[in-house]
Formats: C-alpha cells, sequence, structure tokens
C-alpha cells in the first residue's frame, strides 16, 4: 500500500510541478500568484532546510537548471530522486508477490538518505552563514 501512496505523491509532485511557473521568485499557477510562503521565513527571518525547493522544483521540470540551483542547491538531486520513485514504485508494485530486488531497494534508501542528510547539512551551512 505505501508504494501505491508513493507513486501517487511523486506523480502529484511532478504533475504540479509542471502547472506552477517561476517568475522571479514567485509561484504562479494558471496566472494566478501562488499563496504558497515558508511559515519560519515569513514569521522568524529564517530560512527553513526546504525554503526554495518548491521553485527549484518547477525550475527543473521546466528545464531551467541555472535557476533550480540559484533558488535550492539540492534542487536537483531530490528532483531526481522524486523521479527515480516512478519506475521504482511501478516495479514494486508489478511484483508485488515476488520479493524485491533488495540491491534495488539499498539504491533507493541509499539515495533518500543521502538526501535527507545533505538537506540538513546545507541547512546547518546556511544557519552559519557559509550560504547565503
Amino acid at each position: 500500500m505505501h508504494h501505491i501512496i508513493i507513486l501517487i505523491l511523486c506523480v502529484v509532485i511532478l504533475t504540479a510541478s509542471l502547472l506552477f511557473r517561476v517568475n522571479e521568485a514567485e509561484l504562479y499557477l494558471f496566472g494566478f500568484k501562488s499563496p504558497l510562503r515558508c511559515f519560519l521565513y515569513h514569521t522568524v527571518g529564517i530560512k527553513c532546510a526546504l525554503c526554495g525547493l518548491t521553485r527549484s522544483v518547477c525550475s527543473l521540470a521546466h528545464g531551467n537548471l541555472r535557476q533550480a540551483i540559484k533558488f535550492h542547491l539540492l534542487g536537483p538531486p531530490i528532483f531526481a530522486l522524486i523521479c527515480f520513485q516512478l519506475p521504482y514504485r511501478i516495479y514494486a508494485l508489478i511484483i508485488h508477490p515476488k520479493r524485491m530486488n533488495r540491491k534495488i531497494m539499498k539504491i533507493n534508501s541509499l539515495f533518500a538518505v543521502t538526501v535527507l542528510i545533505a538537506i540538513f547539512l546545507n541547512w546547518l551551512a546556511y544557519l552559519g552563514g557559509l550560504i547565503l
């Protein structure tokens, strides 16, 4: 069941990233400015670990790597992780009665853990003043 949920979430994220448009630092959906804002940044003035990630993923979905990196350094690996989930979860659902290939499971888990650690380290570097 969790494979279906993650697959649906990834499809929704990728579809939304194609529908949203990034203009400067704002997101637009069908010409309307998106109300999505980081609560931490707008209340305390501190960027959270994921600030800029939505704009980064949307930029990548539209093929703009330079802008994506500008919004969030880890946008490209996170986008890759989301894209990797599509074939991985479909594969898991198709062979569900059989055992999943342990090597593929380890690669997926390692990739996800690496991205999470990178997000945390990136945030610590930002809070320490090393990243603007």
